[in-house]
């Protein structure tokens, strides 16, 4: 066990399953207890670690049973209750024939010992039957004629039991039956004469106390179970050893969490999926105009693409594009220095190969009532979801969203049951509906038309838009834009209030309302020759920066201020200057923090550097 748990302890680390072991050691006695050493590489997280040996080691095993047995000859699955019960019942069922078996046996000797007895009172004239018959089967038939009498004032009746003497001291007296005559008959003559009336008597009551008793016992179910207790008290004196495993609190019943100081952290997501997170005190409070401080020292290729508040006891919900969610602790998250890279996110949860990340969201409370999540695929389709519903999801992830062949999930988002969703799609239309347009749909379903798509058009964004009141008024934060981004070098800010439908009552007053969802939508940005088709769709403030990937290696960062922020239906403005072949696959909005460069100036147009 040793040996195996080292091997798989040593690929896990080649395989880079488990990154933050620098040595393992056996230290296992010959006659000690199993040690095993495992130095932690400096920032290591011990309780990640701990639960990355459970998942990818057998350092923690488990065992699955399944209790299949024949019930009425057809094979059945059991719980372990029910197996019980069929133990029960099947014991039940050997003990009432194992007694039905002993009764018939015992009135078998009974019926014998009446025989002899009625033989040995009368020993003479059974003697002289035997002797003047000249075969056995002769003997046997005079002995099953002879009526047997004894009468009160013979010698033996004292000793004879009170049943036997009524039928044979009556005057007809008692007929011997085949059965006695065949017993009496296959005996010798000395075994006849030595027979005595004190054994046979004695053995006669042994034996209708024995049909006393199994005759009690088939007509009372309690005599039977505690039959059953006394047989598994036997078997557990007689084959009962010590217990060789010891039953201890094991990691995976303690909350980890009543380990974990409470408190507000930082966490970092990069666009290339790094990970960590940091006091929150670790970013100093500036005044305005102050410079920033740097949040990541990341590669040329990678950039800060989430940064946000939450407690170490949050839960941070994972989404990939094939319809999974994982859930994992805040505090499983790396605690690492400021400007450190972070942590892989495959590191913490099981990723398929060729499967990505596309949206996180920290969840404080999973409780509330009114809270939703709402999903959007590249085929168009929206979900809205309790959250109350992803409260219990494994380590292994569960399915999300249902997808059909060839979809794939593009953006999730929270939301309160009173906001509106945008969807943006790759030939520059865009829909603005309410949430609520979608009804809550269970946790795997399919969801519902979001937009009606053209031929060969594919969502490409969803944008929640917080609202401040009413269904169809304001928006929460009145700054908020859509940005909207071409592949080749376009975009443009826009209001979100321009994707609202004007509409005039009869009274001439005019009001504005979100768009009906599963229509065609209305024209975000013209996708001509000069644009090409849209590829990033997302919601920025002033305040915000922006980052351009293009499809040879480039990132290009500016403040969202400063792309120009113009009405619905134009073509946009170049946003990005694009060597000839060049095209630009997407875009992130980047924390404010991050947008105001800090001590990371200088990387607008810097070359990904292949690795």
């Amino acid at each position: 066990i040793q040996t195996t748990l080292m091997e798989r302890i040593v690929d896990s680390i080649k395989e880079e399953r488990i990154k933050d072991i620098s040595d393992v050691r056996n230290e296992s006695g010959r006659d000690a207890q199993t040690r095993i050493v495992c130095e932690l590489k400096r920032g290591a997280d011990p309780a990640v670690v701990e639960n990355q040996l459970y998942q990818f080691t057998p350092l923690q095993s488990t065992i699955s049973i399944m209790n299949i047995a024949l019930v009425n000859r057809q094979p059945r699955t059991m719980t372990l209750k029910q197996l019980i019960e069929q133990y029960i019942l099947h014991r039940e069922d050997v003990i009432t024939r194992r007694t039905r078996h002993l009764l018939h046996e015992a009135k078998k000797r009974a019926h014998v010992l009446e025989g002899l007895i009625y033989a040995v009172c009368d020993i003479d004239e059974v003697i002289r039957i035997i002797r003047s018959a000249r075969t056995r089967e002769e003997a046997i038939n005079k002995l099953a004629a002879r009526r047997f009498r004894i009468p009160a004032s013979h010698e033996h009746a004292p000793k004879i039991p009170e049943r036997l003497m009524r039928v044979a001291s009556s005057a007809d007296g008692v007929l011997m039956t085949r059965v006695q005559a065949e017993a009496i008959g296959a005996m010798r003559l000395i075994q006849l004469v030595g027979l005595e009336i004190e054994r046979l008597t004695g053995d006669y009551a042994k034996v209708v106390a024995e049909i006393e008793g199994y005759e009690k016992i088939l007509g009372d179910r309690n005599l039977v179970l505690g039959m059953i207790k006394d047989d598994c008290a036997e078997m557990k004196s007689r084959y009962a050893t010590p217990r060789r495993t010891a039953i201890e609190e094991s990691a995976t019943d303690i909350d980890i969490a009543a380990l974990i100081q409470e408190e507000d952290v930082a966490v970092t997501i990069s666009h290339n999926g790094w990970v960590k997170r940091v006091p929150l005190d670790t970013y100093r409070e500036q005044h305005r105009g102050g410079r920033g401080i740097k949040a990541s020292d990341l590669h040329s290729d990678d950039f800060i693409e989430k940064l946000f508040v939450a407690s170490t006891h949050d839960d941070l919900m994972c989404f990939t594009d094939t319809g999974r969610v994982f859930k994992i602790k805040v505090y499983e998250i790396p605690q690492m220095a400021r400007t450190a890279k972070g942590r892989s996110i495959r590191s913490l949860i099981e990723l398929r190969d060729g499967e990505k990340t596309v949206a996180y969201l920290p969840i404080k409370d999973f409780e509330k009532g009114e809270d939703f999540l709402c999903f959007a695929t590249a085929m168009g389709k929206v979900k809205r979801t309790s959250l109350k519903l992803f409260q219990n999801v494994n380590r292994a992830g569960i399915i999300a969203i249902d997808l059909n062949e060839g979809d794939e999930l593009i953006g999730v988002t929270s939301t309160t049951g009173r906001d509106h969703l945008l969807l943006g799609t790759r030939h520059g239309m865009s829909i603005r509906f309410n949430e609520d347009d979608a009804r809550a749909m269970g946790r795997s379903a399919a969801g519902v038309k979001g937009i009606e798509l053209g031929d060969e058009d594919r969502v490409v964004g969803l944008v929640r838009i917080e609202m401040a009141g009413e269904d169809d008024g304001d928006a929460a934060d009145p700054d908020l834009a859509l940005l909207t981004v071409t592949e080749n070098g376009y975009g443009k800010r826009t209001a979100l209030s321009e994707y609202l439908v004007q509409s005039e009552s009869e009274a001439g007053e005019v009001s504005y309302r979100a768009q009906s969802r599963g229509g065609k939508g209305r024209i975000d940005i013209r996708t001509t020759e000069r644009n090409g088709m849209v590829v990033a769709v997302r919601a920025v403030t002033e305040e915000e920066g922006v980052v351009f990937v293009t499809r040879d290696g480039l990132l290009v960062r500016t403040p969202a201020a400063q792309i120009s922020k113009i009405g619905r239906n134009t073509q946009g403005v170049r946003v990005v200057n694009l060597k000839e072949g060049d095209r630009l696959i997407g875009a992130a909005v980047t924390p404010a923090s991050e947008a105001e460069g800090g001590d990371d100036e200088g990387v607008e147009g810097d070359e990904i550097g292949e690795s």
